[in-house]
């Protein structure tokens, strides 16, 4: 059997979203594929995109390798100490990079919800989402709010507010694109240092970021997009969290002479950001500016399925 799940990008909500706020996250056609299938004598193990070894096993106890610990980490979130009966597993998450460096678009939480799809499927179990999350976190070390995994399940547009996520929309002519800035972004450590910085005091910063969230979600625009956007540049000099890098920053200069919103996405400091206009065409002629400057378009489209089987 082989399942897939999509990529994401948070259009809009980063960090607002920990502390309450809704954020919007877009489904992207970037996919993960976990494929398994009975053995007749070992267990094997094999990873690509992320590259690890193929290990194969003739015993039935975990195995430490890479290409494994998702699966381990399911199973052992079921009861389960040892594998099933033997059966061969390839992990594939090559879309999700480019010349060796992951692009920042969701690959964790996409080969973790296939990975638990296809064992549910394995093993005759019900797939719930909140198991998928609870996994995935333990997979992070008990980090991140759940709006990946939700919305590599759901697929589409998701609205992601308190640990719940419904399907939702973009406005017909709210345009996007999304640029790679050429760099890895460090997100566990960004939302370590954002966890310090809100515990040590007031964070009216915080408080306004999650207010321009909320409007925009509420009734999205360019204007509540740009208020959003200055929201979040205010939140990144009060917490000193790195979210504008100089690669940021050249390409919120690039946007600034065309009619278009730009910001970074997610944790920022790196990976990816997003433009939006009315206007498709002004998206093109920003791309051409961006690309000029070294930067490159990901040619990506909304992807309006979740995680599903591929295979009949």
């Amino acid at each position: 059997m082989i399942y897939e799940a999509p990529g994401k990008v948070v259009a809009w909500g980063e960090y607002a979203v920990l502390a309450g706020a809704p954020a919007v996250v877009l489904a992207v056609d970037r996919m993960a594929q976990v494929e398994l299938k009975p053995a007749e004598r070992d267990w094997s193990f094999v990873s690509r995109g992320f590259l690890s070894p193929g290990v194969h096993t003739a015993t039935s106890e975990f195995n430490p390798c890479p290409a494994a610990r998702l699966i381990n980490e399911t199973l052992r979130f079921w009861g389960n100490t040892e594998y099933p009966e033997p059966f061969r597993a390839i992990s594939d998450s090559a879309d999700f990079y480019r010349d060796g460096q992951k692009l920042g678009i969701g690959s964790s939480a996409a080969v973790c919800v296939a990975t638990y799809a296809a064992l549910a499927d394995l093993l005759d179990r019900k797939p719930d989402l909140e198991e998928a999350h609870a996994i995935h976190q333990a997979f992070q070390g008990g980090a991140g709010s759940g709006l990946d995994v939700a919305t590599c399940w759901h697929g589409g547009v998701v609205r992601f507010v308190g640990g719940s996520a419904n399907q939702a929309s973009l406005p017909d002519n709210l345009y996007w694109q999304i640029i790679w800035t050429g760099r890895p972004s460090e997100t566990p450590a960004r939302l370590a240092s954002f966890s310090d910085w809100r515990g040590a005091g007031p964070t009216p910063e915080l408080d306004a970021l999650c207010q321009s969230s909320t409007t925009l979600t509420e009734e999205p625009s360019l204007s509540a997009l740009e208020n959003y956007v200055e929201s979040l540049r205010t939140l990144d000099e009060a917490a000193k969290l790195g979210i504008y890098t100089p690669e940021h920053s050249r390409l919120e200069t690039i946007a600034s002479t065309h009619p278009v919103v730009y910001k970074p996405c997610g944790a920022g400091g790196g990976d990816i950001g997003a433009v939006f206009s009315d206007d498709p065409q002004a998206l093109t002629t920003f791309s051409a500016a961006a690309h000029e400057q070294g930067f490159m378009q990901l040619d990506l489209e909304l992807a309006e399925h979740g995680v599903r089987r591929i295979d009949g």
